[in-house]
């Protein structure tokens, strides 16, 4: 068995033991990289978990950059799945959902504009 693969083990058992942390080791080298990582996956339970730790900072930061380019995305694959004029007939029933949702609920400022769009055909 290996340096490193031994030192892996008594890291992971020490882990299982309570210990707290990653073990102490220096990562001189890319196995040693590695296992540090594959320790701190273990303690984070899984590797799910360290992605969102690694992710997380950059969707706080960038919030709307995020959440436009999924919605650009979606939209990119409506257009290619179902063609443009579907996406569109979908997108403008979805914002009338979403208008008379807000009206539902009582909004100020969407009841005030209803009337006044409903005022300019009486």
């Amino acid at each position: 068995m290996t340096q490193s693969a031994m030192n892996m083990k008594s890291g992971v058992r020490s882990a299982q033991k309570g210990q707290q942390g990653p073990s102490s080791r220096p990562a001189d080298t890319p196995s040693d990289v590695i296992a540090n990582a594959a320790s701190e996956t273990k303690q984070n339970r899984g590797v799910y978990a360290s992605m969102k730790q690694a992710v997380s900072p950059y969707v706080e930061r960038h919030s709307h950059a995020v959440l436009y380019g999924i919605l650009g995305f979606i939209a990119a694959a409506l257009i290619l799945i179902v063609g443009f004029w579907p996406t569109v007939l979908l997108a403008v029933f979805a914002a009338i959902g979403t208008i008379i949702g807000k009206y539902r609920d009582g909004d100020r400022t969407t009841r005030e504009q209803m009337r006044n769009f409903l005022d300019r055909f009486n």
